[in-house]
């Protein structure tokens, strides 16, 4: 990733464990100008994941682990970080492992004006 002059334009939510993969991705986004709210599962490592590409191609094997843990209070508790938003974007993960943030961010958006953009990032999840 390289740093685009816009620090601090980018906030990312999500849930991490409380182990050395999530502290390399806190200081990998603070690094590049990005800022990372976490919840941080102290029980659950934070998820993996294998990529395999071959040509054009891609297959990936994930251990999503600390991801499905999100807690909505979390959410509650940092929403002032969604005050300046000009785009809510949200994978769609979020139907398994959070859907009551997923709708209360939705809510959120549709209450103050903000696009959401919103992913179909698996087959599964259709």
């Amino acid at each position: 990733m390289r740093k685009l002059g816009h620090n601090d334009s980018v906030t990312y939510f999500g849930s991490i464990g409380s182990d050395e993969k999530g502290a390399v991705l806190e200081k990998d986004l603070s690094d590049n100008g990005l800022t990372g709210v976490f919840h941080k599962d102290t029980e659950t490592p934070t998820g993996t994941c294998a990529v395999i590409v071959k040509d054009k191609e891609r297959s990936l094997v994930a251990n999503l682990a600390a991801a499905c843990k999100y807690d909505i209070a979390h959410l509650r508790n940092n929403m002032d970080h969604l005050k300046n938003a000009k785009i809510i974007y949200s994978t769609s993960f979020f139907i398994t492992s959070s859907p009551e943030s997923l709708q209360e961010v939705g809510k959120y958006a549709s209450d103050n004006n903000i696009p959401f953009v919103f992913n179909l990032s698996a087959v599964f999840l259709l």
